[in-house]
C-alpha cells in the first residue's frame, strides 16, 4: 500500500482528470443517481408512428419489467394516445407498441415488417412519450441488453429523465435525419424524439425521419440475408445498444456486442448502417423524395405516401418539405455516412458513388433537384450477396466512420511534460493501448512525476510558489462538430491496481461537462459541481461530498485558461490543479481525509466517460473508439 496525502489525491484526481479531460476533448451525457423507482399516477399523451401507426396496443411495464396491468390503451384514427399511469404502476415505466396499421405503408399497399416499437416514461413530470423508431433506439441504448428491466439498467426516477436527454442527443446525431427539423428549414437543436411536441410544424418531417431511420435499418436486413422482422429487430436492439455509451464501436460500454444474425456480424451492422444510411439521406433531401424497402426487398417511393399519412393524421400539419434544409446533425451524419459508404465501396469520392454533391446546411430541398445517384452503388450496400465481396472493407469502413464521427488522438504522440525545479521535462508513456473501449496509459517505472514540484504546488502558498503543473499532451487527429454534455467519473486510489484494499485511500468525482465544436475549435466549459464519493485510509465505508465549479474550474484546461480551446493539433492538460481543491474550497473533512505528509507514493486513476464519440488511431493507423482511460504512475 502506498500513501499519498490531499496533494497526491488531488495529483490522482487531476491526472484522471487530465485523462478524462483529454478523453473529452476527443468526442455528450447526463445521468444523475438517486432516489429509486416509485410508485404515482398521472396521465401521459403521445403519437405513435414510424408512419402514423393507428388502432396500435400500447403497454406498460414497470420498473422491474412486470406489466402493469392497470395501464394499457391503444392508438385512435390520428395515432394520438393518451394513457392513464395509475399508483400501481412503479415509475420510471416502459411502453411496447405493437400491432396497429402503419398508414404510410398501407397507402404503398405492401408489407413492412415493423417490430414491436418502445418508448419511456420516467417520471410524474413528464406528460410526453411519443412512440417511433427513435424512442426504440432511445430504448436500447438506455436498458442496456436488461430486456424491460429498467431497474436492472440502473434508471430510477431521478435519472432516467435526463438519460432520454443524453440519449436522445447520441441517436440524433447518429441517425437523426433530420427529425429534429420543421418544415419551414428551421432546426429545434433541444428536440427530444420522446417528450417533444409534433404539431402541425414538425409532424411531416418527424415522420419522414422516422421512415428513414426505419428504411436504413431494413436495406442493412436486406443485406443481412433478408427484410425480415427477426432482422429488423434485432438491428434496431444492437444499435441501440451500441449508442449506450455514446460511441458507435460495436461495444456497449466494456462489453463487446455479439450479433444474432448469421453470418453478419457487429461490424457488418455498423458499416451496412452508416453507408445505407448516405443513401437514404440522398432521398430524402431531393425533390424525388424516399423510397422504401418492403419484406420482399422490392423499394417504393414513399414521399406522397408520407404526405397523404401527415394529412390523416393532423390536416392542418404542413406536408411540403420545399423548405427544408439539412441541419447540423444531418449535415454531420451525412459526412460520416459518406466516409463510411466510400471505404467500405473502396471507392475515393462522391461522384464514385454516383452523387452530385454534399448536403450543406444552406441548401434547401426545392433546390437539390432530383435524386442523383448510382443505383448500381446504393444496391450494392443493400445486397447480401455483396457482403462477402466486402468483407475485407469492412474494418476499414468502420475505422473509418468511428475516427470521422469522434474526437480522435494520435496514440503514439501522448507524452507527460513535468516541471522539476521549473523546467520542462517530458516523460513518455509506455506504449498506450485500447482493449475493450479501454485505454490504458501509464508511466512505466522507470520515469515518475516529480514529487518537490507537486509538494511545492500543495502548499498553503501554492499561488506564489515558483513551481509548474505537470501536463499530459494528446494530440488531436479529428474534431468533429457538434454540442453535448459529457458525463465524466474519474477515480483514484493508493497503490498500483483498480482495487481498493484496507488502509489505501479512494476519491471518484463525477460529473457533467459541457462541450461544443465547430469542426476546428473544440471548446470545454468548466463543470458546474461534482458528486464525490471517498475512503480515508480508515474508511470501511464510503463517505459523500461534493465539490463546487470553483474547485473543479481548473481539472481540465489548456495553456490559455480554464475553458478550453484546442485550435491546433496539441490539446494540453494540467495534472496537478486539483490537489489542494478540497481544502480550498472549504470542504475540511474531504480534505482531512485525504491529507498525507508526502505525495510519494504509486497511484491507480481510471477516468470513464458517457455521452460522447472518443476514438484513437495507433501508428498501424488502426482505429479504436475508447469510453474510459486507465492507468498508474508513480511521484518520487
Amino acid at each position: 500500500m502506498d500513501q499519498w496525502g490531499m496533494n497526491t489525491m488531488s495529483k490522482k484526481v487531476s491526472m484522471l482528470a487530465l485523462a478524462a479531460a483529454f478523453t473529452i476533448g476527443i468526442g455528450a451525457c447526463g445521468g444523475g443517481g438517486g432516489s429509486s423507482s416509485s410508485s404515482s399516477s398521472g396521465t401521459v399523451a403521445g403519437v405513435a408512428l414510424d408512419g402514423p401507426v393507428t388502432s396500435g396496443n400500447i403497454i406498460v411495464y414497470n420498473a422491474d419489467g412486470t406489466t402493469c396491468s392497470g395501464a394499457a390503451t391503444s392508438t385512435n384514427s390520428s395515432a394520438n394516445f393518451s394513457l392513464s399511469i395509475p399508483s400501481t404502476c412503479t415509475l420510471p415505466v416502459s411502453l411496447e407498441l405493437s400491432g396497429g396499421t402503419d398508414i404510410v405503408h398501407s397507402n404503398l399497399s405492401s408489407t413492412y415488417p415493423q417490430p414491436n416499437m418502445r418508448s419511456i416514461i420516467a417520471n410524474t413530470s413528464q406528460t410526453v412519450a411519443n412512440i417511433s423508431p427513435f424512442s426504440t433506439l432511445i430504448f436500447y441504448s438506455l436498458v442496456k441488453g436488461n430486456g424491460n428491466n429498467l431497474t436492472a439498467a440502473g434508471l430510477t426516477t431521478s435519472n432516467t429523465a435526463s438519460n432520454i436527454a443524453t440519449s436522445a442527443s447520441s441517436v440524433l446525431q447518429s441517425f437523426g435525419f433530420g427529425a429534429d427539423l420543421k418544415t419551414d428549414g428551421t432546426s429545434d437543436n433541444s428536440f427530444n424524439p420522446i417528450t417533444g411536441i409534433l404539431g402541425s410544424t414538425n409532424l411531416a418531417t418527424f415522420t419522414n425521419a422516422s421512415e428513414a431511420l426505419s428504411e436504413t435499418i431494413r436495406r442493412v436486413a436486406k443485406a443481412a440475408g433478408g427484410v425480415t422482422l427477426s432482422n429488423v429487430a434485432m438491428i434496431f436492439q444492437y444499435l441501440g445498444q451500441d449508442l449506450s455509451d455514446g460511441t458507435m464501436d460495436g461495444n456497449m460500454g466494456s462489453s463487446t456486442i455479439t450479433s444474432g444474425i448469421s453470418g453478419f456480424s457487429m461490424a457488418n451492422i455498423r458499416a451496412y448502417a452508416q453507408s445505407n444510411a448516405l443513401f437514404v439521406l440522398n432521398e430524402m433531401f431531393s425533390t424525388t423524395g424516399l423510397t422504401i424497402t418492403d419484406q420482399s426487398g422490392n423499394q417504393k417511393s414513399a414521399l406522397n405516401a408520407i404526405k397523404t399519412a401527415t394529412s390523416t393524421v393532423n390536416s392542418g400539419a404542413t406536408v411540403s418539405f420545399d423548405s427544408v434544409k439539412p441541419g447540423t446533425n444531418v449535415a454531420s451524419q451525412w459526412s460520416n455516412a459518406k466516409t463510411t459508404a466510400l471505404a467500405l465501396l473502396g471507392l475515393s469520392s462522391l461522384s464514385d458513388l454516383g452523387i452530385s454533391s454534399d448536403l450543406t446546411t444552406s441548401t434547401a430541398i426545392s433546390s437539390r433537384g432530383a435524386l442523383t445517384v448510382n443505383s448500381t452503388q446504393a444496391n450494392n450496400v443493400a445486397d447480401q450477396s455483396k457482403v462477402s465481396t466486402y468483407s475485407g472493407n469492412v474494418q476499414n469502413a468502420n475505422n473509418a466512420f468511428v475516427g470521422t464521427s469522434s474526437f480522435n488522438v494520435n496514440l503514439s504522440s501522448i507524452t507527460l511534460t513535468d516541471y522539476p525545479n521549473n523546467t520542462a521535462t517530458t516523460l513518455t508513456p509506455s506504449t498506450p493501448s485500447i482493449s475493450s473501449s479501454v485505454m490504458t496509459v501509464s508511466l512505466p517505472t522507470s520515469s515518475s512525476v516529480s514529487a518537490s514540484n507537486l509538494g511545492m504546488l500543495n502548499s498553503t502558498s501554492a499561488g506564489t510558489a515558483s513551481a509548474t503543473p505537470p501536463v499530459l499532451n494528446f494530440t488531436l487527429k479529428n474534431t468533429p462538430a457538434g454540442t453535448g454534455t459529457a458525463g465524466v467519473t474519474m477515480t483514484l486510489l493508493d497503490g498500483s491496481n483498480s482495487t481498493r484494499d484496507s488502509g489505501e485511500r479512494y476519491i471518484s468525482a463525477t460529473f457533467n461537462l459541457p462541450w461544443s465544436s465547430n469542426g476546428t475549435t473544440l471548446t470545454l466549459t468548466d463543470a458546474s459541481s461534482a458528486s464525490v464519493s471517498y475512503y480515508s485510509a480508515t474508511s470501511t465505508s464510503p463517505t459523500s461530498a461534493s465539490l463546487s465549479q470553483s474547485a473543479l474550474g481548473s481539472l481540465m484546461v489548456t495553456s490559455s485558461g480554464s475553458s478550453q480551446s484546442a485550435t491546433s493539433s496539441t490539446l494540453k492538460l494540467k495534472i496537478a490543479q486539483l490537489f489542494n481543491t478540497a481544502a480550498t474550497s472549504g470542504n475540511s473533512n474531504l480534505a482531512t481525509a485525504m491529507t498525507s505528509g508526502t505525495p510519494a507514493g504509486s497511484y491507480y486513476y481510471s477516468v470513464s466517460f458517457s455521452g460522447i464519440s472518443l476514438a484513437a488511431t495507433d501508428s498501424s493507423s488502426n482505429t479504436s473508439a475508447f469510453s474510459s482511460v486507465q492507468g498508474t504512475f508513480t511521484v518520487k
